[in-house]
């Protein structure tokens, strides 16, 4: 049973996580860091296969390969705007804080996670995605409890 108090508490960081786009310089602390993973590691999982992969970007050089690759899956879903407002809105998001941000986490999902046999994933194979989406979910809502802002890019082709 929660209190009155943790409840509300639980219910003002889900409604006040917020995916942002604009970042400061300042190191993010290791510990929350650290905090925040093990938040991601706590969501539920289909047959408990954890498939997801935390990579910890620091490198300038790395985050400038992302921002690249971000951009270029952005202008190319830009065409799918006929309406030239439209496609000026969605080129207008701001992708930058791949380059801003002092940390980036890269967040994978291995679907041989856990074997080739997972109970639930044999029925619904989409269950790895689902499971790593929740483990996301968890980032966010502990980034908000820290203090911390988180966006999430997915403009991005698999084999860039």
């Amino acid at each position: 049973m929660f209190s009155k108090e943790e409840k509300e508490a639980i219910y003002k960081v889900i409604e006040t996580r917020r995916d942002v786009r604009s970042f400061n310089k300042d190191a993010v602390p290791m510990d929350a860091v650290a905090r925040i993973l093990e938040a991601a590691h706590h969501a539920p999982s289909v047959g408990f296969m954890q498939p997801w992969n935390f990579i910890l970007v620091e490198s300038d050089e790395i985050k400038q390969k992302l921002a690249w690759a971000a951009d270029k899956e952005r202008r190319a879903l830009a065409i799918h705007y006929e309406e030239d407002e439209r496609a000026s809105k969605f080129l207008s998001l701001k992708i930058e804080g791949l380059k801003e941000a002092p940390l980036t986490i890269c967040v994978t999902c291995d679907p041989t996670r856990g074997g080739s046999h997972v109970l639930g994933r044999n029925s619904i194979p989409e269950t790895d995605m689902m499971s790593t989406a929740c483990a996301i979910q968890n980032m966010w809502l502990a980034s908000c409890v820290e203090g911390l802002a988180m966006g999430w890019v997915s403009f991005y082709k698999k084999a860039d």
